[in-house]
């Protein structure tokens, strides 16, 4: 009930947006371009794929070395899982902390690279809201119903960022939080393989935790490679929604393009709807709307951006998940670092006692 609710008030949502105007919308896209779909298409692998570098960034920087593709296979499953399994992002980290320990990755790195990277691309999305937020402003400089939802936007977003970077540093903080994440992880882990990381190993996990933060923190010149990937995937995006534009007839200047955008992604942050299913198109279609674009070419673009970075990449996963699941390593077979040292260590503790 707590997945089909979220998806069956999406669904309403949809409807009430595309009943109205489905005749103008199906001409829309009979005549969309559709070498513009493509290209639109392709910078959705495009994001996906700098998803990929990104993790794959994070964790080399932690001293864990996995085959690229695997590992973007990994980011893309869980972002899949994240986008439609309303759980305020937990999904995605199980799922992550999953197919990675599966390959031998302790799940307290596999947290700390989910943090940061969450870090990294709210604090990437609250620049780009600010942006949006400023261009509106001076193409309308009024301080309207609009500017107000905005604001609070970046104020959400940004507060989001700041409490994980709270988290991030302060220790005592993250220690409290950290059984919360182990348990919430635990559950969505079992809905997976129907088994939980025993309790009692909870001390390791929290030390991992600390290990890879400590890491990342002697380590942090490295970041800005993970920083341009992560803008590089919200350049991708920005791209996808521009082109579908394109092949629906309609060609968006920088202002009402990064305008719409940034509204549409506010959307996508509220935790009872699956990716903001529903509320980031109608957040669109009013956005563009409001700046001129006819509204069935507004509702038509931002659910051919639904499409190509939500819904094919969803089906797609599918088949990836199963190509992730058959190639996991057997149980001798160690891939990073810090698995051959709890490896060792568990060693050293046997021979101890």
């Amino acid at each position: 009930m707590a997945i089909y609710a979220p998806v069956a008030l999406s669904l309403g949502i949809l409807g009430w947006l595309v009943y109205p105007n489905l005749g103008a919308m199906a001409e829309t896209l009979l005549n969309a371009n559709p070498w513009w779909l493509l290209i639109s298409f392709l910078f959705a692998v495009s994001s996906y794929t700098f998803m990929g570098f990104t993790l794959w960034e994070v964790l080399r920087i932690l001293g864990i070395r996995l085959p690229f593709l695997q590992v973007a296979g990994i980011a893309f499953v869980s972002t899949t899982v994240n986008y439609f399994v309303s759980s305020g992002g937990i999904s995605g980290f199980a799922t992550r902390a999953h197919l990675l320990g599966k390959r031998r990755v302790p799940y307290g790195a596999s947290v700390t690279s989910s943090v940061v990277i969450t870090v990294l691309i709210y604090l990437a999305l609250a620049l780009i809201v600010v942006e949006g937020a400023v261009l509106q402003f001076m193409q309308t400089p009024q301080f309207n119903r609009g500017m107000i939802e905005a604001l609070i936007g970046v104020l959400a977003v940004l507060g989001f960022a700041f409490g994980l970077t709270l988290l991030f540093f302060h220790h005592e903080l993250r220690a409290a939080w950290a059984r919360r994440t182990f348990v919430a992880v635990n559950h969505v882990i079992f809905f997976f393989s129907k088994k939980e990381i025993p309790h009692e190993n909870f001390k390791k996990f929290e030390s991992q935790l600390d290990e890879g933060i400590r890491t990342i923190h002697g380590r942090k010149f490295e970041l800005p490679k993970v920083v341009g990937y992560v803008f590089c995937d919200w350049v991708s995006n920005i791209m996808i929604l521009y082109f579908a534009f394109k092949a629906v007839g309609v060609s968006l200047g920088a202002t009402t393009l990064i305008a719409g955008f940034a509204f549409g992604m506010l959307m996508t942050i509220i935790p009872i709807l699956p990716g903001g299913l529903g509320a980031m198109e109608a957040a669109m279609t009013a956005a563009f709307s409001g700046m001129g674009v006819p509204v069935a070419q507004a509702l038509t673009a931002s659910l051919l951006f639904r499409l190509f970075y939500y819904l094919l990449p969803a089906f797609a996963s599918i088949f990836i998940y199963w190509a992730l699941r058959s190639s996991e390593p057997p149980p001798s077979s160690v891939h990073s670092r810090h698995g051959s040292e709890a490896k060792h260590h568990a060693h050293e503790q046997g021979a101890g006692q």
